[in-house]
C-alpha cells in the first residue's frame, strides 16, 4: 500500500471514531490540553507541602511556600474550568479529588469538604470513595467536629484495614493520634500508635512509629519504656535521620531512668561512629549532662565549655551555657558564675523551647548580682564610717598602687621608644644594605650559574642584557627584604604595647556621702530583698537565715528589723521549729500594733487582727469635746492641747490646736494666747482645712499689735526728749542770780506747765479699739 492509501485510511478510521465515541477524543483532548497540566501543578505543590520535615505525629500547621501557594491557585482555577467546560470526561471524579485537596492545603476546610461531599455524589469507584471518606473526616477534625470526625476516621481506617490499602490506614491512624496528643490524651494516643505499629508492614514506617511512641513515654516521664520503644527503633530499618534521632533519645532517656553511668558509655561509644559526626554537637551536650548526673561535675564542665566554645552560633552552645550555668547554680553553688552564664545563654539565642525559662534565670540572678554588689558597696562604706583611720590607710595604699603601676607604665613606654627607634632603619640604609647583601648573594649563586651557562654555548653573550636581568632580580630582592622587616617589626611593637593607657586599679576608697544610720537602713533593706531571693525564688533557706539573722542582729534599730524577724520565724517554720517561730511572731505583735506587719503575725499565731485604723487621740478628743459641752473650758482647753503634744502625726492633732484655740479666744477670752495656739496651727499643719479659716485673722492681730508696739516705742522717745529739756529748763532758772521772781510767779508757772504736760498725754494716748473675735466656728460659713 503507497502513503496516499495509508493516509486515506488513517482519515477514515479517524473519522469513524470521532462518529462512534466522542467522548473518547474528549478525554484525548482534555488529557493533553488540561488534565496532565492539573496533575504536573499539584504533584509540585504536593511534593512541596510534605517535603517539610515535621515529626509523623505532629500538630504544627503548615506552612506554604510561595511556589506551591501559586500552583495551588492555578490547580484550583484549572480544575474549575475542567468541571465548567469539560464535565463529561473521565476526569471529573479525580478533578474534584484533587480540588478538594487543594482547598485542604490552604486551610480552606469547609470548601474542602463540599468538594469532597460532591465526589461522592457521583457515585466514583470504592478507592476513590473512601479516600473522599477520609478527607471528609480530616476537614471534620479542622473543623472542630471531633465526634463526627473521629467517627468517620474509625470507619475509614477499619475498612482500609480490611482491604489493606496501606496509605489510607497510615493518614486515618495519623489523623487521629495527632488529636489525641493535641488533647494530652497520650495513653490514648500511645494504645493507637502500638495498634498502628502492629498493622504496618513497611519497616522503615515501623521504626518510625516506635520512636514516636518512644517521645510519647518520654514526654510523659516514662523512661523506661522510653528506653524500650527507642530500641525497638534499632530493630527494624529506621532511615539515617531517624536512627540518629532515636539513638540521641535512647541515651538520654537512659540517663533519665536512673542509668547515668549506662548513658555515658553510649554517648562516649556514639560519638566514635562516623555516621553521628554531623551531630557531635548535641551527642557531646548530652554526654557533659549525662557526667553531671553521675556527679563528675569536673568532666560536665570541661565537656559543656568545649561545646559552648566548639560550636559558637549554635543552638547547642545556648544550651550548653544554660546547663553550666545551672551547675554552678544547683551542684557548685557558685552564683556569681551562675550568673555570668545566665546572661551568656541569652546572648547566644536559645531555642525557643528554652527562651522563658533563660530569661526568668537570668532575670533572677541579675537581681542577684545588684543586690549583692550592692551590699558590698554599703558594707564598705559603713566599714570606713565606723573606722576613719582603715579608710585612711586604704587611701594612702591605693594611691601608692597606682604610682607603682604609673612608674611601671612609664618604664615600658620608654623601652617601647628606644625599641622603635633601634627597630625602624632609614630607607637608604636599608635599601643599601639589602642591596650589597642581595648583590653578594647573586654573585656567589646566579653568577656561577651564568658562568657554567656560558661554557656551554660557543655564541656571544650580550653582557647588558645579562647585568639588566641582575638589576632586576635585585630589586625584587630588596622589595622582599624590606616587606619582612615591617612585618617583623610590627609583630614586636605590637607584643611590646600593649597597653596605650594607664590602667588604675578599680574600686579606689570611697568616704560615706550618707549618714550611718542611712547606710544600716539601706543595708537591711538590701539584704531583707537578697534573703527573700534566696528563701522563696532560689530555694537556699541556709543562705536566706544568715542574711535574716544579721539584720536582727547588726540592724535591729532599722524598720526593716520588724519585717526580718517575721521573715525568719517564716524560716523556722518550714524546718518545724514551731516554737522558735511563735516567740518571734509573738514579739512583732505586741510591739509593733501600728504596722501591718502585726497581722501577718496575728495569722501565722492564729490570734485577733488588730484595727490598724486605731487612733488613740480619737478617745482624747472625745474627751475634751464632752468637758466642753459641760462647760469646763479650763480643762476642756488643756485636753484639746494635748493631742497635739502628744500624737502632733494624729488626724486630730490641728482639730484640737483649732478647738484649743477658739476656747481661749471666745470662752476664756484670751485672745493672746488664741492667737499663738493658731499660729502654733498655720506652722505646724499648713496644708489643714482650718488653717483657711484663720490665717487672715491671725495676719490682721499680728499687724495690729506691731503698729501698737510701734506706736508705744514713738511715745516713750517723746516722753524722754520731754523730760531732758525740762531739766535743762530748770538747771538754767537756778543759774539767774540776778533776775527776782516772786513766789506767786513760781507757782503759776508750775501750774501752766502741769496743766501742759496733762493735755500732752491726753493728746498723744492712743484711742482704745474694740477687738473683734478672731473667729466664730459656730457662725455658719458660707
Amino acid at each position: 500500500m503507497n502513503s496516499s492509501g495509508k493516509i486515506k485510511l488513517i482519515f477514515a478510521f479517524s473519522f469513524l471514531l470521532t462518529l462512534g465515541s466522542c467522548s473518547v477524543w474528549q478525554n484525548f483532548t482534555t488529557y493533553f490540553n488540561l488534565w496532565y497540566n492539573i496533575k504536573t501543578l499539584f504533584s509540585e505543590a504536593e511534593k512541596d507541602i510534605q517535603s517539610q520535615k515535621k515529626d509523623l505525629f505532629s500538630n504544627e500547621p503548615l506552612v506554604l511556600s510561595s511556589t506551591a501557594r501559586n500552583n495551588l491557585t492555578k490547580v484550583i482555577e484549572k480544575c474549575s474550568e475542567l468541571l465548567q467546560f469539560h464535565g463529561n470526561t473521565a476526569y471529573v471524579d479525580d478533578a474534584l479529588l484533587i480540588l478538594g485537596k487543594s482547598f485542604y492545603y490552604q486551610s480552606n476546610f469547609q470548601k474542602a469538604k463540599r468538594k469532597f461531599e460532591e465526589l461522592l455524589a457521583t457515585n466514583p469507584n470504592e478507592d476513590l470513595t473512601l479516600e473522599a471518606n477520609l478527607w471528609i473526616a480530616k476537614c471534620d477534625m479542622q473543623l472542630k467536629n471531633y465526634t463526627q470526625g473521629l467517627a468517620g476516621l474509625k470507619k475509614v481506617r477499619d475498612e482500609a484495614l480490611e482491604k489493606e490499602i496501606d496509605n489510607i490506614i497510615k493518614e486515618a491512624f495519623v489523623e487521629e493520634i495527632k488529636y489525641r496528643i493535641a488533647q494530652k490524651e497520650f495513653t490514648n494516643a500511645i494504645e493507637l500508635a502500638k495498634q498502628f505499629a502492629d498493622v504496618a508492614d513497611d519497616d522503615q514506617l515501623k521504626a518510625t512509629v516506635y520512636f514516636e511512641i518512644g517521645n510519647l513515654y518520654y514526654q510523659t516521664e516514662n523512661f523506661d519504656y522510653a528506653v524500650e520503644f527507642y530500641n525497638k527503633v534499632f530493630e527494624n530499618s529506621p532511615d539515617i535521620d531517624t536512627e540518629i534521632k532515636a539513638s540521641i533519645r535512647y541515651g538520654k532517656a537512659l540517663r533519665e531512668s536512673g542509668k547515668a553511668e549506662e548513658s555515658v558509655s553510649f554517648f562516649s561509644d556514639l560519638r566514635k561512629k562516623d555516621k553521628f559526626s554531623e551531630s557531635l554537637a548535641e551527642i557531646d551536650l548530652e554526654l557533659g549532662k549525662s557526667y553531671s548526673a553521675i556527679d563528675d561535675y569536673t568532666s560536665s564542665l570541661e565537656q559543656l565549655t568545649k561545646v559552648d566554645t566548639t560550636y559558637k552560633g549554635s543552638p547547642f552552645a545556648a544550651l550548653a551555657s544554660l546547663e553550666i550555668a545551672k551547675l554552678y547554680k544547683d551542684k557548685l553553688l557558685n552564683y556569681d558564675s551562675a550568673t555570668v552564664y545566665f546572661a551568656r545563654t541569652i546572648m547566644n539565642n536559645p531555642p525557643k523551647e528554652y527562651v522563658d525559662e533563660a530569661k526568668n534565670l537570668n532575670q533572677l540572678f541579675t537581681r542577684y548580682s545588684n543586690l549583692r554588689k550592692t551590699i558590698n558597696n554599703y558594707d564598705k562604706q559603713l566599714f570606713y564610717a565606723e573606722n576613719p583611720d582603715v579608710f585612711i590607710q586604704d587611701s594612702i595604699s591605693y594611691v601608692q598602687d597606682s604610682l607603682q603601676i604609673l612608674q611601671e607604665y612609664l618604664a615600658k613606654k620608654e623601652l617601647a621608644d628606644i625599641w622603635k627607634s633601634a627597630l625602624t632603619p632609614t630607607l637608604s640604609d636599608t635599601a643599601k644594605s639589602d642591596t650589597l647583601f642581595v648583590r653578594d648573594s647573586i654573585f656567589v649563586q646566579d653568577s656561577l650559574a651564568i658562568v657554567d651557562s656560558l661554557s656551554k654555548v660557543t655564541t656571544f653573550i650580550d653582557t647588558a642584557e645579562v647585568n639588566r636581568l641582575l638589576k632586576t632580580k635585585t630589586d625584587i630582592r630588596i622589595q622582599q627584604k624590606k616587606k619582612a622587616q615591617e612585618l617583623k617589626l610590627s609583630q614586636e611593637m605590637q607584643a611590646l604595647m600593649k597597653t596605650d593607657t594607664v590602667k588604675f586599679k578599680n574600686n579606689p576608697p570611697q568616704k560615706p556621702k550618707i549618714t550611718t544610720d542611712s547606710l544600716e537602713t539601706l543595708l537591711a533593706k538590701n539584704r531583707l530583698e537578697l534573703g527573700n531571693l534566696f528563701f522563696t525564688e532560689m530555694n537556699v533557706p541556709d543562705s536566706a537565715k544568715r542574711l535574716y539573722e544579721e539584720i536582727t542582729e547588726r540592724f535591729s534599730g532599722t524598720r526593716y528589723y520588724p519585717d526580718a524577724l517575721l521573715a525568719l520565724g517564716s524560716y523556722y517554720q518550714t524546718v518545724n521549729e514551731n516554737s522558735k517561730a511563735d516567740s518571734l511572731f509573738r514579739i512583732i505583735y505586741e510591739n509593733y500594733k501600728d504596722r501591718p506587719i502585726a497581722n501577718a503575725a496575728a495569722n501565722k499565731l492564729g490570734l485577733p487582727l488588730i484595727d490598724l485604723q486605731y487612733d488613740p487621740a480619737a478617745e482624747l478628743y472625745v474627751e475634751a469635746e464632752s468637758e466642753m459641752k459641760n462647760g469646763n473650758f479650763d480643762v476642756s482647753f488643756r485636753k484639746f492641747y494635748e493631742i497635739y503634744k502628744k500624737h502632733p502625726q494624729s488626724q486630730y492633732a490641728s482639730k484640737g490646736l483649732y478647738a484649743a484655740g477658739f476656747i481661749l479666744e471666745n470662752d476664756l477670752r484670751l485672745p493672746d494666747s488664741a492667737a499663738a495656739v493658731y499660729d502654733t496651727l498655720i506652722s505646724k499643719y499648713p496644708s489643714s482645712p482650718y488653717v483657711k479659716s484663720i490665717a487672715m485673722k491671725v495676719s490682721t492681730y499680728k499687724q495690729e499689735k506691731a503698729r501698737i508696739e510701734r506706736e508705744k516705742q514713738t511715745l516713750l522717745q517723746q516722753q524722754d526728749k520731754k523730760d531732758s529739756t525740762d531739766v535743762t529748763q530748770l538747771a538754767f532758772l537756778e543759774n539767774k542770780e540776778d533776775e527776782k521772781i516772786s513766789e506767786e510767779e513760781i507757782i503759776k508757772q508750775e501750774q501752766i506747765s502741769g496743766n501742759q504736760i496733762i493735755k500732752n498725754e491726753e493728746d498723744q494716748k492712743p484711742t482704745k479699739k474694740k477687738l473683734e473675735r478672731l473667729w466664730n466656728p459656730r457662725k455658719l460659713r458660707r
